[in-house]
């Protein structure tokens, strides 16, 4: 388990790193806003392409002073695109929290249906409802830092497929006698 989590990290870094040292932060960045601009509404996509430019600024005004002239020009757009996609992902935060209500529920009705309750429960399936639970915040994450373009609603899709699945485990397959 420790392993899939310090790949993960590692995977996370690396695209950090890519996103970084990569000079087409701002063809990302356009075409980020574009398809965003099919899960957000056009006023909120004004919003966030106002704000982005200030909490870059904002970010970059708290690092020292020879680190800011040192690596300002070169991490602005990153920063940028890492920001908007922040954004993004927060505003769709009220569809992924639906998305694990359904997940809760679907279990429960699950659970509640089964012929006989199963005094012993599945570790193994309730574990890996735990890691994939656990994981949706590290999809969350490579797709922030993702460098290359990866489309919102593929990204909802994802983690809600992730969320429905992971959820509906842990709620069958959770500990019925302790």
């Amino acid at each position: 388990m420790k392993l899939i989590w310090i790949g993960a990290f590692v995977l996370v870094v690396a695209s950090l790193a890519s996103l970084l040292s990569n000079r087409q932060s701002g063809k990302l960045i356009d075409e980020s806003l574009t398809s965003a601009s099919r899960v957000l509404p056009d006023t909120k996509l004004s919003e966030l392409q106002r704000s982005t430019p200030a909490y870059t600024a904002q970010i970059l005004a708290r690092l020292p002073e020879p680190i800011r002239q040192k690596f300002a020009a070169k991490m602005w757009q990153a920063l940028e695109l890492i920001i908007f996609r922040s954004l993004t992902l927060w505003h769709a935060a009220p569809a992924l929290f639906t998305i694990l209500i359904v997940g809760f529920l679907e279990g429960s009705w699950a659970r509640a249906n089964q012929k006989a309750l199963v005094k012993m429960h599945s570790p193994m399936r309730f574990s890996l409802a735990l890691v994939g639970l656990g994981f949706m915040p590290v999809l969350a994450l490579l797709w922030i830092a993702a460098p290359l373009v990866v489309p919102t609603t593929v990204l909802v899709f994802t983690i809600g497929a992730v969320a429905i699945v992971s959820t509906r485990n842990l709620v069958v397959h959770a500990p019925t006698q302790f």
